[in-house]
């Protein structure tokens, strides 16, 4: 299972290597969806982007095939995957 990491909206760089070696990163949006926080979701190749979407409830055809490939995430889906950044972080924390 791949790790989860959440990353500001500055962090982008450090969000896209977090995915190309392999990791799911959620990363902040500077824009927001009608005020609400939004994120993308990355991971290393489309396959593995779908199946961590899936994992936090998202449908196949919301993905967004852009320069970076990716999903948009908002409420119910966002706290999802926060959630699992945070699990992942109390898992991989001494």
């Amino acid at each position: 299972m791949s790790e989860w990491r959440y990353f500001r909206s500055r962090e982008v760089r450090e969000a896209r290597a977090w995915a190309a070696d392999g990791g799911i990163a959620v990363h902040e949006n500077i824009w927001k969806s009608r005020g609400r926080k939004t994120c993308h979701l990355l991971a290393r190749s489309e396959a593995e982007l779908v199946t961590a979407a899936r994992s936090v409830g998202c449908e196949d055809w919301w993905i967004q095939r852009t320069r970076t490939v990716h999903f948009d995430l908002v409420e119910v889906y966002l706290e999802r995957a926060l959630a699992r950044c945070a699990g992942m972080a109390r898992l991989t924390s001494p």
